[in-house]
């Protein structure tokens, strides 16, 4: 059994749906096709000379999940997580946008997640600008199958994951039981600002990672929300690295701590997937979270893709370590009764 919980869908339905912000396609003079969501402009992969490109025929062949159960089929994967791409976040739009947006992204993950429910299961997003609004939709994708709801790291208009105007949605995921998905989204989304190499991808991501563990264990989240799960992406940031540091906050008493306990008596609240593109790291994210909090995430289909299981697979780990990582916590995480009742069989 094989479970991949990281990886995103595009809806040609959502496409030009969220008002001024778009999001939308254009060719550039250049003959590059961009995805454009408000202000913010990225660059589509480059296609071979002489093959023509329509983006809408693109995203239905590897974005659309009929065209990602193929892919799954292909690559002997038996069950995977839909997300909206973090693109679609929205959290810097008007309230009136990004409610219906959201819903609209969630009403199309269940049905797709029903479609192929042998295959697929999703997260839903939620807008956190507005956190009455967030809570009333964690309720809603809750009645249409959702597994958990998938949260960016930090700025939901200015609010964090620290703030106590979460307390309310907090409560509700941990009575229903809602796993987050924790994944960032490029800082310059709202203002359009140059980004370079990707940079809010390549670096950004991993530091708002970090801030989001960081800010969940201080700020004292888990304090009153003791089951509370948290699944990041990539590897978790720098915590494993660079756990100590946070602890030292704790330590020495710095402005606005809140929590109760030791950073690492937190740990166990927390998943991280093993998309960490070098073995030595990887190894190390092992020996320092443990088998039983980590999973299988490849970002499927995203710029750094890589195969997870492969990435498992190089790890050489005993076996009953290297099944629960391949799918056994994933399962338990978010509550797959299907796969578990497979197993079991």
């Amino acid at each position: 059994m094989k479970i991949d919980v990281h990886g995103h869908t595009l809806f040609h339905e959502a496409v030009g749906k969220a008002g001024k912000w778009g999001p939308e396609y254009k060719k550039g003079d250049d003959g590059r096709w961009r995805l454009i969501v408000g202000p913010y402009t990225t660059l589509l992969p480059k296609q071979p000379e002489g093959v023509p490109f329509d983006p809408f025929e693109d995203m239905k062949k590897n974005w659309d999940p009929s065209g990602i159960v193929k892919k799954l089929e292909a690559a002997g994967v038996d069950k995977a997580a839909l997300t909206i791409s973090p693109l679609f976040y929205f959290y810097w739009a008007e309230p009136e946008i990004a409610i219906p947006f959201s819903q609209l992204h969630n009403d199309l993950m269940a049905r797709d997640a029903r479609r192929y429910s042998d295959r697929l299961f999703f997260l839903a997003t939620l807008p956190m600008q507005d956190p009455a609004a967030a809570v009333a939709e964690a309720k809603r994708a809750a009645g249409l199958g959702a597994k958990g709801v998938n949260l960016g790291t930090d700025d939901f208009g200015g609010k964090n994951l620290d703030d106590m105007a979460y307390w309310p949605l907090y409560e509700t995921l941990q009575s229903l039981d809602l796993p987050i998905f924790i994944h960032p989204y490029p800082s310059p989304m709202a203002t359009g600002k140059p980004d370079n190499y990707n940079m809010s991808w390549v670096m950004g991501y991993i530091h708002q990672e970090s801030v989001a563990f960081a800010s969940m264990t201080l700020g004292g989240v888990f304090d009153d929300f003791p089951n509370l799960k948290v699944y990041v992406t990539h590897g978790g940031g720098t915590i494993p690295y660079q756990l100590g540091r946070v602890e030292t906050a704790r330590i020495t008493e710095a402005p606005g701590v809140r929590c109760k306990r030791s950073v690492y008596e937190y740990t166990k609240n927390f998943y991280f997937d093993i998309l960490v593109h070098d073995l030595k790291p990887r190894k190390f994210l092992v020996d320092m979270w443990g088998a039983d909090n980590l999973v299988v995430g490849s970002n499927r289909g995203g710029w750094d893709w890589a195969d997870g299981f492969k990435m498992l697979d190089e790890l050489n780990l005993p076996s009953d370590q290297h099944e629960k990582i391949q799918w056994k916590n994933a399962a338990r995480l978010f509550h797959l009764d299907d796969v578990l009742a497979k197993q079991a069989a």
